[in-house]
């Protein structure tokens, strides 16, 4: 790969005053606090992993610390005044860098963490710190991270990686023994609908705050993608699927192709809630809101439906990595019309 084409892989990164807008959450006021002690105190380790559900903060929270250690007057922040703030904040910070998945990948490639490497090494261009935010950093591919070791473990004077994750357990031991770690706690469902009253424009926030977990940037997302009328649109094809009538292949392509994580996440969100309120019921037969539960064959029915939230909690963990996503919701699509249709029963 050529050089330029490389130093185009690890320049990619989000438009950052939002990013720091967003990180000034009240919710994250407590690891903002400890981290500014931290870097006041000369006690900020080289290494960070920054965790919690996605969309809660994390690559917000990373590039809020990026930040500090590139500003020249920080307190409890950085100023967003000096010389390098203003830099930083324009996009243009020779000695800040950040490394995602590049738009035509699904992955963080070996090349772009060994390009990385390389600029980390080298004297801080405006002779301050060096800072990288590598998000999301469970993206990176096994040979990604076997490379980011070393950097790890003989890291440059004041030169810092911040790594943001939402799925820990796809980080190696090596990688996650060499940091600090830090965990981000969603707020309460109060102080997350308050905070997304902010954005303009938008409503069905509760609607979209119970669809994105808890995670009130997640929400935004969703709100930004448009996906408002999700729960109505996932609904009609349920009740499709119970009358028989699902196209699945169209059902599927559908899903693969517009936002596939937040529509697994609603198929569990509704599969559980259908689970819960058939183990509550006290008369299965006259339970008109679950039509495809009825005997005989009930408690079949209730163990399908249990493998069935299996196969879509193991379709989250898995998507958006290198596996065929259409081919993932046909056979999800399968299992559910064969659970709640007519002609299962």
């Amino acid at each position: 790969m050529a050089d330029t084409e490389v130093e185009e892989e690890i320049a990619l990164a989000p438009a950052l005053p939002p990013m720091l807008e967003r990180a000034g959450a009240t919710w994250l006021a407590p690891l903002r606090d400890r981290l500014a002690a931290l870097q006041q105190q000369g006690r900020l380790p080289h290494g960070l992993l920054v965790s919690g559900t996605r969309g809660a903060g994390q690559a917000e929270l990373s590039v809020w610390l990026a930040a500090l250690t590139i500003c020249r007057q920080p307190a409890r922040g950085p100023c967003g005044r000096c010389a390098d703030c203003r830099l930083l904040l324009a996009g243009n910070h020779p000695d800040f860098h950040w490394i995602g998945v590049l738009p035509d990948k699904k992955e963080i490639s070996i090349d772009q963490v060994r390009r990385l490497s390389e600029t980390l090494s080298m004297r801080s261009y405006r002779g301050g710190a060096k800072v990288a935010v590598i998000a999301p950093a469970e993206a990176m591919n096994r040979f990604a991270f076997n490379s980011l070791l070393k950097t790890l473990e003989e890291p440059a004077e004041s030169t810092y990686l911040v790594l943001a994750a939402s799925r820990v357990d796809r980080v190696p031991k090596t990688i996650l023994s060499r940091c600090m770690r830090l965990h981000l706690q969603l707020p309460d469902e109060r102080e997350a609908l308050a905070w997304l009253a902010r954005v303009p424009g938008k409503q069905g926030w509760p609607a979209l705050l119970a669809l994105a977990g808890g995670a009130p940037f997640l929400a935004k997302d969703y709100a930004e993608a448009g996906l408002e009328g999700l729960d109505e649109e996932m609904q009609r094809a349920i009740d499709a699927a119970v009358d028989g009538k699902l196209d699945l292949v169209a059902f599927a392509e559908a899903c693969a192709e517009n936002s596939p994580a937040a529509r697994l996440a609603w198929l569990e969100s509704w599969l559980t809630r259908s689970l819960k309120e058939a183990a509550l019921a006290s008369d299965l037969v006259n339970n008109n809101r679950l039509p495809w539960l009825r005997p005989p064959g009930v408690d079949t029915k209730i163990r399908a439906g249990y493998g069935l939230l299996d196969q879509l909690r193991d379709a989250r963990r898995l998507v958006g990595g290198s596996l065929n996503t259409r081919l993932l919701f046909e056979g999800l699509s399968v299992s559910l019309a064969a659970l709640v249709g007519r002609a299962a029963r």
